[in-house]
């Protein structure tokens, strides 16, 4: 087919980086609330061939019925809220939303790739477990936690679904993604926090992250290799939480955090930070990480890949390179990092 890729979830992180690392002439269609924020977002002003359409996850009504034919449907967008505050919304985004690209893609006869996470099955209590694509979901340990509780979900519900309809649908579980362009300052947040000197303390636990640019290579990839692998792992440098804030220093020029609170005394803090702040205010005070951001710092992210390398050609980057041109980014663009 020869029509346009749709991009949900365009305007943030992965998005970006999909669409900047498209192929010349290669059309893209993004779904968006508001096309007007869209047009405001100054990285995308020159992007050529990109058309925004103005839709809602929630319900294919309307604005589906005006689409050309498509060639695939990259599916990035999802709700991303580590809180079990407000899950409903959550599981309503990430989970209605993916059963309604997989009967979009019916509609088109096209292939579905979705940004799924490693959290769905590489959540350990030690550093010397890992998954591979064969994994069965850790839902035991995440499913007090609605955003990756969600994606379980999402990812088995779509797979039944795309069965029955004939779709081809491929999951890609990266774990955490850094790099330059985080324009939202999300992914990156933590590390903004260690470079302003308030990340003042550490849970003892685990780390894994891959270069977003790579992972977009794998993506592109995975959607125009002639056959549809069901689930493709995209491993990389998986250490401890000390281990990556060292590498964060060491390419920074700053002194890391060595300070370990307790995760009993962690948690009760976040609990109390949370029931204050909903009864003084409806919502928690944000002075510490919520309790379910708590709960996940303790644990472990093993990853193992099978089959990204010899049929994605994905490869990760050196660690270093990645903390180092993330730090440049974002001390050359968010406003409390700027010399």
């Amino acid at each position: 087919m020869t029509g346009p890729y749709l991009v949900t979830g365009a305007s943030g992180f992965a998005g970006r980086h999909l669409l900047e690392s498209r192929a010349a002439g290669t059309k893209a269609i993004d779904q968006v609330r508001d096309p007007d924020a869209w047009a405001g977002e100054t990285w995308a002003a020159g992007l050529a061939d990109v058309t925004p359409v103005r839709g809602s996850l929630a319900s294919l009504d309307g604005w589906a019925d005006e689409l050309p034919p498509l060639k695939g449907i990259f599916h990035f967008a999802a709700l991303v809220r580590h809180s079990r505050i407000g899950a409903d919304e959550v599981y309503a985004t990430n989970v209605e939303g993916t059963l309604n690209m997989v009967r979009l893609a019916a509609r088109h006869a096209c292939r579905v790739v979705m940004l799924s996470t490693s959290g769905t099955v590489a959540c350990f209590d030690s550093p010397a477990e890992a998954a591979d694509e064969t994994a069965d979901f850790c839902e035991p340990t995440v499913a007090g936690w609605p955003y990756y509780h969600s994606k379980v979900v999402a990812e088995r519900r779509a797979r039944q679904l795309a069965d029955e309809l004939g779709v081809e649908l491929v999951f890609i579980r990266p774990p955490v993604l850094l790099g330059p362009g985080d324009h939202r300052f999300r992914s990156t947040s933590n590390i903004i926090r260690m470079l302003r000197g308030r990340l003042p303390f550490l849970i003892q636990g685990g780390m894994h992250f891959i270069d977003i640019r790579d992972a977009m290579h794998a993506i592109w990839c995975a959607m125009e290799r002639p056959e549809a692998r069901p689930v493709y792992h995209l491993a990389g440098t998986s250490s401890t939480i000390e281990e990556f804030f060292d590498m964060v220093g060491e390419v920074a020029g700053v002194r890391a955090p060595h300070r370990i609170l307790p995760y009993w005394l962690a948690k009760r803090i976040a609990a109390a930070d949370e029931w204050l702040g909903m009864k003084l205010r409806g919502e928690p005070l944000h002075f510490f990480p919520g309790p379910v951001v708590v709960e996940m710092a303790r644990h472990y992210w093993g990853l193992e890949s099978l089959h990204a390398r010899d049929e994605l050609g994905y490869a990760s980057r050196e660690p270093l390179e990645t903390l180092r041109d993330t730090v440049e980014w974002l001390r050359a663009n968010h406003p409390k990092l700027r010399k």
